[in-house]
């Protein structure tokens, strides 16, 4: 079970001036913050908010972040300062506004976040022993007194204990200098402090030896001793052990001891020292490559680890922010390219550097959003249910796809779930111009607007006659009440109100002219506001008659080519088909890249849709129908 224990180290409160380091408890972790404020009634101030937090301490990233904007937004007439540590299991996050976080860990000390006046986030796996060091602006002067301390092997406590006079000496910063060590550990070993030394209870009187004159050394009982040793090996040993022995005697007498060596004897003793200096060697030799390889193996701990931090912060920040985790991760292998480059060759580290680069390529092409797809799987073949299809367009209308043959001048509704069947047929009409759905029916621009209802043996009826507005229309669109006709002739978009017993006079709905040419636009999408794609690779966006600011975001290749597009009312996402690149590329409305589908099978496609509710698009290429999942 691992512990967090917080070490506070605070200048003296004044009316404007306060701090304090907080420790909260939740189901599956502890938050640790140090906080200073600012301001009239400081104290009551920063009271305040950590009874709120004890009330309900943020427990998540997103909790962390919004805590801490709410310090910076509800509060404008009081400065706030805070640094956070947020530990779970696994997992450690960090957060400051106005502050600054160190990081102690093995035996390195540095900057993890600096100080700020934005607030900063960075998430990371922890590890046993690390010791946090938070502090706020005017405590900034202390770092590399604090750094100092922890090069030198110090431990947290012991560099607390020397902080706190010179935090509360600083006579500038009194009251304002906040600092809080945060260590997380397994378990917490409180020091052992040995027992003093008594003194005797009286003084005694010691005698001293008395000396007895003898004719023996004092080396006689280890003579005595080694005799016996010696009878012992003679009586175990053969001759060879006998020899050895003798060899290591001599060893160890001194120079004026009298004894016989042979000349085997002395070879012996010669390779004795040999051998015994070749080991002696090769274990210093294995010793120091030991140490040199852990210093070095450490090093590169140590260097990789900061990449691997922002590598797992970008994994969590994909969902909500998918281009800044990209941009991110993107940095992360570029510094990793050089770092690989210059010590991916190094014996023993060098598979480090290698491994750390190519697990960074691997979530940047996980996250980057690109897919590619040798050949599309083929939902439907349309000649199933109409011999010689030829799809002009599509549209999907609840969960139904409708697929138009306008040479043939036929329809074909297909019910996405169960592929059922309705074969509609509008040979009555002299043309199809161009076709749109509503919820029920199939409208058709021809000479006028016609509406045909998904009904068997329905026929076209006319709904608005042919007049200037729709007479030359090159694109039809219907959102709810409204049908929209785009009329290059007139340089407008004619919207029409139906109504249950009829359609009013068109409505020019453009007020901000297009900046390019009418014929040009390719495609047009309705979503509440209208979408146009353009044979250039131009997307606009236009919100009741008027141009919308709209760029695209993230998109490594721009569009350059004919775009089809489609949109729906409930969704913050664009859809855009790119024929001639072969890709289907996914936007927010914002025009940030989300995602991006390539395969040659788009080549010839020539209309699509999207059904959101069931996670697929659907692209058409003369009678085979592909399926494309854009659910994430």
């Amino acid at each position: 079970m691992w512990s967090l224990r917080v070490t506070p180290i605070v200048g003296l409160p004044t009316y404007t001036d306060w701090s304090q380091a907080a420790t909260f408890h939740f189901d599956s972790g502890k938050f640790a913050i140090l906080l200073s404020v600012h301001g009239q009634s400081a104290a009551v101030l920063g009271q305040s908010v950590l009874n709120e937090l004890e009330t309900a301490p943020p427990e998540s990233v997103e909790d962390l972040h919004t805590m801490l904007t709410d310090l910076q937004e509800n509060h404008p007439d009081e400065v706030f300062s805070a640094a956070c540590v947020l530990v779970t299991e696994e997992k450690v996050t960090l957060g400051t506004l106005r502050a600054g976080i160190l990081l102690h860990r093995d035996l390195t000390t540095g900057t993890v976040l600096p100080v700020s006046a934005e607030i900063s986030l960075r998430s990371g796996k922890r590890k046993p022993d690390d010791v946090y060091i938070l502090l706020n602006e005017q405590a900034e002067q202390f770092v590399p007194a604090i750094e100092q301390h922890f090069a030198k092997g110090l431990l947290a406590e012991v560099v607390a204990t020397l902080l706190v006079p010179a935090v509360q000496s600083s006579l500038r910063d009194s009251g304002a200098a906040a600092i809080a060590l945060v260590e997380v550990a397994e378990k917490f070993v409180e020091p052992v402090v040995p027992e003093p030394i008594r003194e005797p209870l009286a003084e005694t009187a010691i005698s001293e030896p008395e000396i007895t004159a003898s004719s023996e050394t004092t080396t006689q009982p280890k003579r005595v001793h080694f005799a016996a040793l010696i009878s012992r090996v003679l009586s175990k040993s053969n001759q060879l052990g006998v020899k050895l022995w003798l060899v290591a005697r001599s060893l160890r007498f001194h120079k004026s001891g009298v004894y016989v060596q042979t000349e085997l004897q002395q070879q012996w003793r010669r390779r004795l020292i040999l051998y015994a200096g070749i080991g002696l060697f090769v274990m210093l030799l294995v010793v120091g490559f030991w140490w040199w390889s852990r210093t070095q193996q450490a090093a590169a701990r140590a260097e990789l680890a900061p990449f691997e931090e922002r590598l797992f912060f970008a994994q969590n920040l994909v969902n909500s922010e998918p281009l800044a985790a990209r941009q991110e991760v993107s940095k992360v292998v570029a510094e990793l390219e050089t770092l690989a480059s210059t010590k991916g060759t190094q014996r023993f580290v060098g598979t480090r550097y290698t491994t750390a680069l190519t697990q960074a390529q691997e979530v940047l092409t996980a996250i980057s959003g690109k897919v590619a797809v040798d050949e599309l799987p083929i939902f439907y073949d349309l000649r199933l249910a109409q011999s010689e299809m030829v799809t002009s367009s599509s549209h999907g209308a609840d969960g139904k796809g409708v697929f138009i043959d306008a040479e043939k001048k036929r329809a074909v509704v297909l019910d996405l779930a169960s592929k059922k069947v309705q074969l509609l047929d509008v040979s009555a009409l002299s043309q199809v111009q161009a076709t749109a759905v509503g919820d029920d029916s199939l409208y058709i621009l021809s000479d006028g607007i016609w509406q045909l209802a998904f009904s068997d043996n329905a026929t076209p009826q006319e709904i608005k006659s042919s007049g200037d507005s729709n007479k030359g229309g090159a694109l039809l669109g219907s959102f709810g009440s409204f049908l929209y006709v785009l009329n290059p002739e007139k340089r407008n978009v004619f919207r029409y109100t139906q109504t249950a017993d009829s359609v009013s006079d068109p409505i020019g709905w453009i007020i901000d002219p297009l900046p390019v040419s009418y014929d040009t636009i390719s495609a047009m999408s309705i979503d509440g506001e209208i979408w146009f794609g353009s044979d250039a690779g131009e997307i606009f966006r236009y919100a009741s008659g008027r141009r919308e600011k709209f760029a695209t975001t993230g998109l490594e290749e721009a569009f350059s080519s004919t775009l089809l597009l489609a949109t729906l009312p409930d969704s913050e996402k664009i859809y855009v088909l790119e024929t001639s690149k072969q890709r289907l590329v996914i936007l927010n409305k914002d025009g940030t890249f989300l995602r991006e589908v390539k395969s040659p099978s788009i080549a010839t496609v020539t209309s699509f849709f999207v059904d959101e509710v069931g996670g697929f698009a659907y692209l058409t290429s003369g009678s085979t129908v592909y399926q494309i999942a854009v659910a994430e």
